[in-house]
């Protein structure tokens, strides 16, 4: 009988220190992008007013441009999830500027074959998103 007390107590603990334990938030896994010439004709695209980006199936690359010059920097945010939320998996950070026209990360590495994801545009001060209305609306895209 004092066993069992003991192991109903036990597990009462327990329980109680799981709910106390708060989530933990997971870092979002950034790259910075490099020049690109441009994504080919008929890929998906977020295009917002302050940035557009870009998915190009073949090679698993994000397409970013900086549509202002406003002082932010644009980010291709992108996951494997639903694209309901702000925060990404993944995020490919144009510091180049208009100027520079498009920009590139590759994540062959990353994405399987065959893995729909989802992903928009997103302005950047700093390393704080702006939610501001210039970013583009979700958009899907599948690997090759």
């Amino acid at each position: 009988m004092n066993s069992r007390i003991l192991t109903v107590a036990g597990a009462m603990v327990t329980a109680v220190v799981l709910a106390a334990t708060p989530a933990l938030a997971t870092e979002s896994v950034k790259q910075t992008a490099k020049d690109g010439s441009a994504p080919p004709s008929g890929a998906p695209c977020s295009v917002g007013k302050g940035v557009t980006v870009c998915f190009q199936k073949a090679g698993d690359v994000i397409w970013v441009r900086d549509e202002q010059a406003d002082g932010h920097h644009a980010v291709g945010g992108w996951g494997f999830g639903d694209g309901e939320t702000d925060v990404w998996d993944y995020e490919c950070h144009d510091y180049l500027g208009p100027a520079a026209g498009w920009t590139r990360c590759g994540w062959s590495d990353t994405i399987g074959e065959s893995r729909t994801i989802t992903f928009r545009g997103i302005e950047f001060d700093g390393s704080t998103p702006k939610l501001n209305g210039d970013a583009g609306p979700a958009t899907g895209g599948k690997a090759s």
